[in-house]
């Protein structure tokens, strides 16, 4: 497996892991109809438009099976929201599940915290949704739940949780076990 900084030319990649990955591991979570009117094509767009104009604080990397395929991609920075506590934040992290348990959501996650580190961002949260299995991921790398909140997608209110770590450099410690 190949864990790179993402370029312009991956927009498609990862804009159809991260539809191909919602739809698989959100599928209980949110309403079918949302899932079904993602598109490949718009998704392409955003993602495209994202790292034509990609904020230099911004870090996005993404994992290639031994085909080159793009199977998973990660995102992270400054924490987008103010917060006295956690200053980064882990924005994405997308695995195709028939690459799941393989150790590359760890991969990601550690070229995303080495890039924070190297950036001064020593403390990072994430939020997902309540329900989804991947939030033991997060436990595993030492992530303490921290906060939760609800929104709304489609007409429908979705529990979300917030992960952090003080220290990242931790992660680096979790990944080495």
């Amino acid at each position: 497996m190949i864990i790179r900084e993402a370029m312009l030319e991956d927009a498609g990649a990862i804009a159809k892991v991260r539809i191909d990955t919602w739809r698989t591991a959100y599928r209980s979570i949110v309403p079918a109809e949302y899932l079904a009117d993602m598109s490949y094509a718009k998704g392409e767009e955003s993602w495209r438009e994202r790292l034509e104009h990609l904020d230099p604080k911004t870090c996005i990397y993404v994992a290639e099976n031994e085909d080159g395929h793009i199977v998973g991609f990660v995102a992270g920075g400054p924490y987008r929201n103010s917060d006295p506590v956690y200053k980064g934040e882990l924005y994405a992290i997308y695995i195709l599940q028939d690459y799941h348990g393989q150790g590359i959501g760890r991969g990601l996650t550690l070229a995303l915290v080495e890039k924070m580190l190297a950036m001064g961002l020593y403390s990072m949260l994430l939020w997902d949704f309540a329900r989804n299995p991947a939030c033991r991921f997060y436990e595993a790398l030492g992530g303490q739940l921290i906060k939760s909140s609800q929104f709304e997608i489609a007409g429908t209110t979705i529990d979300e949780v917030a992960y952090g770590w003080l220290d990242i450099r931790t992660i680096l410690k979790e990944t080495q076990t």
